[in-house]
């Protein structure tokens, strides 16, 4: 059926007026176009690449002239015997098994070693005693107030002062333990210690003592027995 079939008024009037057609696509719009050359290089702001990437820029010597040679020395090994006395007095503050002995102002204490007989050659042997101790944590005490005498096998050792401070953390485990070393003049097989606690301070106040060890090294030219 042809439009003139229609009873439409209008159609007739209008029926030879030309309608612009607009195309679906634009093809301006999608044409490649040029975009502004910026006039520098682009700058990353990523500062951690950019250090990574210098640093593999560097090259790294190995070894200059004036480096040592590499070496790893051959020295003849030294034997030393050590019986070792683990003190359990009080659980609390030694470290790291938090036990320990505690010795009040005015108290004394006594220790033994025994060595082994086929261990025991006095005339070859060096002993020292060494002590593993600190002072309470009773911080409002000058340390230098704290003293001990110290005896082995009858001799004195050690009778003033010790280079001690006050233990922190305090009420907990010590972190700041000290060994005091004394050189043991009269060695004979069951060793004596006796520790008296001098200081000038009061009744409950104290020296801590985590451990004792008897070391026996050799003398210059001496041998130990071969076990």
């Amino acid at each position: 059926m042809s439009p003139s079939n229609f009873n439409c008024p209008f159609f007739n009037q209008y029926q030879n007026m030309m309608y612009p057609v607009q195309p679906l696509w634009d093809d301006q719009q999608y044409t490649s176009q040029e975009l502004p050359v910026l006039g520098h290089p682009i700058q990353s702001t990523n500062k951690t690449e950019d250090a990574l990437e210098t640093v593999s820029n560097q090259i790294i010597p190995t070894q200059t002239a004036a480096d040592p040679p590499p070496i790893l020395s051959n020295n003849p090994a030294v034997a030393s015997i050590l019986l070792h006395k683990e003190l359990t007095g009080y659980p609390n503050y030694g470290n790291p098994s938090r036990n320990a002995d505690i010795l009040y102002t005015g108290n004394t204490g006594t220790c033994t070693f025994e060595s082994p007989a086929f261990l025991f050659v006095p005339g070859n042997l060096r002993p020292q005693i060494v002590i593993r101790a600190v002072l309470d944590d009773h911080s409002n005490v000058p340390v230098n107030r704290y003293s001990l005498r110290i005896t082995v096998n009858g001799s004195v050792v050690h009778n003033g002062r010790v280079q001690l401070e006050h233990g922190v953390p305090a009420g907990g485990m010590f972190t700041n333990w000290r060994e005091l070393t004394f050189n043991v003049p009269n060695l004979r097989r069951v060793t004596q210690v006796v520790i008296q606690n001098t200081s000038n301070a009061g009744p409950n106040d104290w020296i801590g003592l985590d451990w004792m060890q008897l070391r026996l090294l050799p003398r210059t030219g001496g041998r130990l027995p071969i076990l």
